[in-house]
């Protein structure tokens, strides 16, 4: 199982450095990335991921979005919305 997470739009300032078309994996229960992976954004994805991860699609829909909790730190406002595709998920 592989879900695909990639940034899809970063308003103002994020306080991980992330920028529009970053993307990292989640396969297998572990998180398979070349940039750092924001403690903020993958506690706000956990649950659908979690249910995703087992199989369950609780939105129905084909891509899920989620919005990183921590608007910018002591960096300054901001927002990164994160895009979860579900079509990339392979069964092992």
């Amino acid at each position: 199982m592989r879900l695909c997470i990639t940034v899809e739009k970063v308003e103002g300032t994020c306080a991980a450095g992330y920028k529009k078309g970053d993307s990292f994996y989640f396969e297998n229960f572990l998180v398979k990335s070349e940039i750092p992976v924001c403690i903020h954004a993958l506690s706000a994805m956990q649950n659908i991921i979690y249910a995703l991860s087992h199989g369950i699609n609780p939105l129905g829909t084909e891509k899920v979005y989620v919005r990183c909790p921590d608007p910018g730190g002591s960096l300054g406002a901001g927002s990164v919305l994160f895009k979860i595709n579900i079509e990339s998920v392979v069964d092992d």
